[in-house]
């Protein structure tokens, strides 16, 4: 069995007759980016307070680092590091006093206040009131925060959200370096199907608190399965002509639609449409992106 550091079974939240998480079963494996994947509203910071052992399942179990949550909460936390929702921070103290004050708390060195400062990049402004820092500045210092304890878990619920380009771009560049410069195993959720796909190696979609899809980033892309646009001037005589190829029309533009994207395929196809006196424009592959596949998941795109 592969070592996981998250792991839940049927884990489900009911508020009323609404179930807000409804029957989770997740795997995050060690020195892994799982990106947890979802609209809004999808379910996905509960999951995380769940998993935080700050509010109580209805039914199911969550379990981290093989101790169940949150019966055995006292016994991980300090193996875990967590932004969830905003990040707390005194604004008149600088940002190196905040971290001082959580390092006391959690009885961890100064050096390694120096040490977070570090990784998250904001030693230069390590002196400045933490109220004068940009949002980018505020995420990067919650993370620092998160990352005091030396965790092997850290859990960050949209961390990228309402930040510019460029804080989204350092945000992203510190997630994607934690497995690989400091061993730490991430679990990071967002409604942005983009930035999962530049960070995790591992997605769980949820959607209406059910878990639609969990695997490998390159399982999702696989069904990104593409096809072949071809504009010719007949298209009625095309698709007669080329009787016994999988070719549509592309009711949105009035192209036609090759089912494969194979060269050999499109090649043969021209040749038949030329040969039947039908003149070829344009031939160009188009693969369906990965938010389209998200939306076909969710079902957000089933009237498209």
């Amino acid at each position: 069995m592969k070592d996981l550091v998250v792991q839940t079974a049927g884990l489900t939240k009911r508020y009323g007759k609404r179930n807000v998480v409804n029957g989770l079963d997740l795997r995050v494996e060690r020195e892994q980016i799982y990106g947890f994947l979802g609209l809004n509203g999808a379910g996905k910071t509960t999951t995380i307070r769940m998993l935080m052992g700050l509010i109580r399942p209805t039914s199911g179990s969550a379990r981290l680092f093989g101790h169940p949550i949150p019966a055995e909460r006292m016994k991980v936390m300090r193996r875990v590091g967590a932004l969830v929702e905003s990040p707390s921070y005194y604004a008149h103290l600088s940002g190196r006093d905040n971290l001082r004050v959580v390092a006391t708390l959690l009885d961890v060195s100064a050096k390694r206040v120096s040490e977070v400062l570090e990784i998250v990049r904001l030693t230069a402004d390590a002196g400045r009131k933490a109220g004068d820092y940009s949002l980018g500045m505020k995420q990067r210092l919650g993370i620092a925060t998160a990352l005091l304890g030396s965790p092997e878990l850290v859990v960050l619920d949209e961390p990228t959200n309402g930040l510019d380009p460029a804080g989204i771009h350092e945000i992203r560049d510190l997630i994607r370096s934690m497995p690989r410069e400091h061993g730490i195993s991430v679990l990071v959720s967002s409604h942005l199907l983009a930035e999962i796909d530049q960070m995790a190696t591992t997605v769980g979609v949820i959607h209406g608190g059910r878990l639609l899809f969990q695997g490998p980033i390159e399982d999702l892309r696989a069904r990104s399965h593409g096809h072949v646009r071809i504009e010719v001037d007949r298209p009625e005589a095309a698709i007669a002509i080329a009787e016994g190829f999988p070719l549509t029309r592309d009711d949105s533009d009035g192209g036609l639609l090759l089912d494969s994207t194979l060269p050999g395929d499109a090649a043969r196809l021209v040749r038949t449409l030329v040969g039947g006196g039908v003149a070829v424009y344009r031939v160009e592959e188009r693969q369906r992106t990965l938010e389209e596949i998200f939306l076909e998941l969710t079902g957000e795109g089933a009237a498209a």
